[in-house]
């Protein structure tokens, strides 16, 4: 073989096996995974703590079923504060139902301030009308109204005990307006009588009228013991009365003399003024007047008997006593006392005369009647 044949044959093998691998993937070499760094402790929180459950709230009373209704303008005290100063007055907490009270305070055009007032408590309803140039007097004579209609005594127990609050000033004290009772027409009051309290309320001038039917039994006019009935009419003011009175005593006879006797009757027109204690609900009216009248009387039993008649004049003085159950009503009694002045005498004609019939020198009455008040006070 030729020696280039022959490197040829060598040589080429070489450059075949030393040519470009075959296409296929490179695969970079294998590095080894970066270690992570171990991951923080979450810290475990507390347990939130168990709040309480929310207390349960009353249930709001609607306005209309409240037994505490109270309608003030601005400034005024509210219905809260009324409530707190009847506690206040009693001595302990309002006990639900144990009072109704409806009050309602409006402004006057010519200033000041009106309440009208409703109360309801132990039986017994209420109305009246209190007038003040100050509306927290109006709550604070309310408060004291319906502590009083509620427990009277923890009222003066508390008063003992030296309560400020029960006192209010002069000049903010409450004017009453319409005819009351003691009572009613006294807010402030747990007292009464001649010496009033200085926290008692002023009254209007104007006068409310009273109007009374009474019966009753009188001595000493005409012979023994007779049924007076009478009628009044007056004009009254917290601490006084006038009045104007007529009776009529019924007829009795005298005791015979002889065969002779006298039937006398008497009738009476009395003008009265009085001036008046009270307290709570009862009036004591201390009264005196003139009585103006004519009596009667017609013989019996003597030949040529005829009726004779003469001028009545009395000086009288009386007390009486009026229960107000109702705001216009009570029921009254009293008793008067009448020392005539100038009375006729009726005499048998005869020689010498024989003295038939004279009133006694004192006259007496007990009665009693039903009286009415109406108007201001």
């Amino acid at each position: 073989m030729p020696v280039s044949a022959l490197l040829t044959a060598l040589v080429l093998p070489a450059f075949i096996g030393a040519g470009p691998a075959p296409a296929g993937p490179v695969r970079a070499p294998e590095q080894p995974a970066p270690e992570q760094p171990p991951a923080e402790a979450v810290p475990e929180l507390p347990e939130p703590p168990e709040l309480p459950e929310p207390p349960e709230l009353p249930p709001e009373v609607p306005p209309e079923s409240d037994p505490l209704r109270w309608s003030a303008p601005v400034g005024c005290p509210s219905a809260s504060e009324l409530r707190r100063g009847i506690e206040r007055r009693l001595g302990r907490t309002l006990v639900a139902g144990e009072a109704n009270v409806d009050g309602r305070v409006e402004l006057e055009e010519r200033g000041g301030y009106r309440l009208t007032l409703r109360t309801s408590a132990g039986g017994v309803d209420d109305e009246r009308r209190l007038e003040a140039a100050d509306c927290r007097a109006l709550a604070d004579a309310t408060a004291l109204v319906v502590a009083l209609a509620i427990d009277p005594v923890a009222v003066v127990e508390a008063m003992e005990w030296g309560d400020d609050a029960l006192e209010a000033p002069p000049s903010e004290t409450p004017v009453v307006t319409t005819g009351r009772s003691p009572r009613e027409a006294r807010p402030e009051g747990v007292s009464g009588g001649a010496g009033a309290d200085e926290g008692e309320p002023e009254r209007s001038l104007r006068p409310g009228g009273v109007a009374r039917v009474a019966g009753g039994v009188g001595l000493g006019a005409l012979p023994g013991i007779t049924g007076v009935p009478s009628l009044a009419l007056g004009l009254r003011w917290r601490r006084a009365r006038i009045e104007l009175e007529g009776a009529y005593w019924i007829p009795r006879v005298s005791e015979p003399v002889g065969d002779a006797s006298v039937r006398v009757q008497l009738g009476t027109t009395t003008v009265r003024g009085c001036g008046q204690l009270g307290r709570d609900r009862l009036e004591a009216p201390l009264c005196g007047g003139v009585q103006l009248g004519g009596l009667r009387g017609a013989g019996q039993g003597a030949p040529n008997s005829h009726v004779g008649q003469g001028l009545w004049v009395a000086l009288e003085a009386g007390v009486g006593l009026s229960w107000w159950f109702r705001p216009q009503w009570a029921l009254a009694g009293g008793f008067t006392a009448a020392v005539p002045v100038y009375v006729p005498a009726f005499e048998l004609v005869d020689d010498p005369p024989v003295r038939l019939f004279e009133p006694s020198a004192v006259v007496g009455r007990v009665w009693v009647g039903i009286e009415l008040r109406f108007g201001s006070e």
